[in-house]
């Protein structure tokens, strides 16, 4: 065999290659395969798109919410430095309403002032 013959071969064994590759139906259901995952991660990076911008939300109400706490912090401060315990309540150890339950401090600012505080 002279060595264009074997050019010839194997140029002709590789173009027989190609095109079965490209008549393949492997290919076809390939690219059937790659289409359907191009969509899926479209999906998903709209999904992605999504939670950050619900994640951006949260983070302002977050934000928003501790600067409303801090302001009713210092609000409540201040009037605790106003009013002062002496005057909201001269006798600390004096219960007023006997039946009340101790641990509901609803009824007076340094227990409203405490609530708070421990909220934070």
């Amino acid at each position: 065999m002279a060595p264009s013959d074997l050019d010839r071969e194997s140029v002709e064994r590789r173009l027989d290659a190609v095109e079965r590759a490209l008549t393949d139906e492997r290919s076809v259901e390939r690219v059937d395969e790659l289409d359907e995952i191009e969509t899926r991660v479209a999906e998903l990076e709209a999904a992605v798109q999504a939670l950050r911008g619900y994640v951006g939300s949260v983070r302002a109400v977050n934000e928003d919410v501790e600067r409303r706490a801090d302001r009713a912090l210092r609000r409540a401060e201040a009037l605790e430095r106003h009013v002062g315990p002496t005057e909201a309540d001269p006798d600390p150890d004096h219960d007023p309403d006997p039946d009340r339950d101790p641990g509901d401090d609803s009824a007076d600012a340094s227990g409203a002032l405490g609530r708070l505080r421990n909220r934070l």
